[in-house]
């Protein structure tokens, strides 16, 4: 595989046979629904979907071309799920697209590994139609087939993108969830040692009282999680114009300066726990560099 066209492709039919549990599918419906998975986990992750970064899989393309479309109709950055946009189904969607590059690339491609073929569905390629054999089993077994495909849809990315904790990032966008970011409020007791007179970490002015934002310096897209070391204070108009922008080295060395700052005054203070910790072994590993490499890659 060199990208994950496959594992797309047979997880739409899995929900098209768990919804429906009709024989007879047309690829415009199985384009559909693969937009939809490659739109949640783009917009929310960027996750990479082919071997080569310079030129994109077609497909991703066309959803990268409707995410650029919706943000700027609706003049928002922030990422939502495919079902919950408001004109999901009458917009965007290049069905007929979609459809051809299934009909020459996947649609019969998935039959046939190595020197087996696998008797799954029957194929019409002429009128863009496969009959699935036996919907009813998988309508029954669809839970245990979607775990099997995010697991193989996984271990792909893995290969294809390398950023952290892909199997949660592929969960959490599964069955049309939407991923929940946790309240940062329980960092601040630990920010507010290092950092008392609440200094923004981008400009370097104080933060007022109402413009106090806790912003990941290496982005939340790409960590999918909240670390202390990677946590700091901004002013929330400098974290709105940051958005999702790699940061420079200058602010990952101001990153690393200030984890040991943060540490020693956390120690001096006598605190500790899983915080503290992990922030001691994020300094030991040299996290900050670590995955800002791979956020640049």
């Amino acid at each position: 595989m060199d990208n994950t066209y496959k594992m797309a492709w047979i997880k739409s039919i899995v929900e098209i046979c768990e919804n429906n549990c009709k024989e007879k599918i047309h690829f415009d419906e199985i384009s559909l629904l693969i937009y939809k998975h490659y739109w949640n986990q783009t917009f929310f992750f960027n996750l990479n979907q082919g071997s080569n970064r310079n030129k994109k899989p077609k497909i991703i393309q066309y959803v990268e071309d409707g995410i650029k479309q919706y943000k700027n109709k609706f003049n928002t950055s922030q990422p939502i799920s495919f079902v919950k946009h408001p004109l999901a189904y009458d917009l965007f969607v290049p069905f007929k697209k979609i459809s051809t590059i299934l009909k020459q690339d996947v649609a019969w491609r998935f039959l046939e590994l190595g020197k087996d073929k696998y008797d799954i569905y029957d194929l019409d390629l002429q009128n863009r139609i496969i009959s699935v054999k036996k919907p009813l089993l998988i309508k029954e077994f669809a839970d245990p087939i979607n775990q099997i495909i995010n697991y193989r849809w996984s271990q792909k990315l893995e290969d294809l993108d390398g950023s952290p904790r892909i199997i949660k990032k592929i969960k959490g966008v599964d069955r049309d969830q939407t991923p929940k970011r946790k309240s940062l409020k329980p960092y601040r007791k630990f920010l507010d040692i290092e950092n008392p007179n609440k200094i923004c970490f981008l400009t370097g002015e104080k933060i007022q009282d109402n413009d106090l934002s806790i912003d990941h310096v290496i982005p939340w897209s790409y960590m999918y999680s909240d670390d202390l070391w990677n946590l700091v204070y901004v002013s929330k108009s400098a974290n709105s114009s940051k958005s999702n922008i790699m940061p420079d080295k200058e602010i990952i060395q101001k990153l690393i300066k200030r984890n040991k700052k943060l540490l020693k005054e956390l120690i001096i203070n006598g605190y500790t726990g899983k915080s503290v910790d992990e922030l001691q072994l994020s300094i030991d590993k040299d996290f900050v560099v670590h995955h800002w490499t791979g956020f640049k890659n």
